[in-house]
């Protein structure tokens, strides 16, 4: 389902990938849909008419592929990479690295699709994902940052089968990419480049083993709730001045917001409409409207 929602992204149709999900339609089965099937499934008149331009000017109708436009848009980018992984293959025999590699891509892939991430690419023994493309979620940086903590504490359990405990090492950045299909006729897939991918990668080389180091515009969205320290100025190949990277180890919590408080029946209303957008694929609009401290204990006392 992976290449329908990046299409589905290209065209400002994402927020419909989980009624497409839901009733198994993928490219392949794409290509055949109808208006009414569309309809069926839970698609507005205004997406379906998205949706039918769309399969009319790409080739998704005769091929099953898409070639997407480029797209500049902000992501996060995450790179986690297994420690010492030379002489692993070294010590093991083909069969025993081939189990290894299976239980480390499974972990990663798992905790970054867990993250609202999606996994761009395998390399060798290293894992390439990408927050915010095709789907953004507002606080695609957070999740990055917390899939690699994640994937630094769940990493080292996976070594207990052979011998000395597996370690990474993690690279986050974050900066403007262009989203789009790379490829040829024969082969094409949805990936993001620029700057952001190859200064993750960088961090990631210059990581030590268990270590996350992220970028200084990680650590500046994050700094009320990141702890971490300071990696100072780290000369990169690639680019033309030293960057600087912290070494980030814990993420709070965000604070509890007190919003609405006291009223029940609002927050009732909100929790069955979310549900609804759930359950049917379909967004709305809520306008809430108010003088300020009417939503609080002290406002409604003074109203009462």
């Amino acid at each position: 389902m992976r290449d329908l929602t990046a299409w589905l992204a290209q065209i400002g149709l994402e927020k419909y990938a989980s009624a497409f999900v839901a009733h198994e339609v993928d490219l392949a089965a794409l290509r055949h849909l109808t208006d009414d099937d569309l309809k069926n499934i839970g698609l507005p008149l205004g997406a379906r008419r998205k949706v039918l331009a769309a399969l009319a000017a790409s080739d998704v109708r005769q091929e099953g592929t898409t070639k997407p436009a480029p797209e500049r848009r902000p992501v996060c980018v995450l790179f986690a990479d297994l420690v010492g992984y030379t002489k692993l293959s070294q010590r093991l025999d083909a069969e025993d690295l081939h189990q290894a590699l299976e239980g480390f891509f499974g972990c990663v892939d798992r905790i970054v699709q867990q993250h609202g991430g999606r996994v761009d690419k395998h390399i060798g023994d290293c894992v390439m994902a990408a927050f915010g493309a095709p789907v953004a979620h507002g606080n695609d940086v957070e999740r990055a940052v917390a899939a690699a903590l994640a994937i630094r504490d769940a990493v080292p359990d996976l070594g207990a089968a052979f011998g000395p405990l597996l370690a990474v090492h993690i690279g986050v950045a974050s900066g403007q990419v262009v989203a789009s299909g790379v490829g040829s006729s024969y082969h094409r897939e949805y990936t993001v480049t620029g700057e952001a991918v190859n200064l993750a990668a960088r961090l990631t080389n210059a990581a030590g083993a268990g270590e996350v180091l992220v970028s200084d515009r990680v650590w500046r969205d994050l700094a009320e709730r990141l702890d971490g320290t300071d990696a100072g100025l780290l000369e990169v190949e690639g680019f033309h001045e030293p960057v600087r990277a912290w070494r980030a180890q814990r993420l709070r919590s965000a604070a509890a917001r007190r919003a609405l408080v006291g009223r029940n029946a609002e927050l009732a209303q909100f929790h069955s409409i979310l549900n609804t957008c759930r359950q049917t694929g379909r967004g709305r609009a809520v306008h809430l409207r108010g003088e300020a401290g009417i939503g609080t204990r002290h406002g409604c006392s003074r109203r009462s």
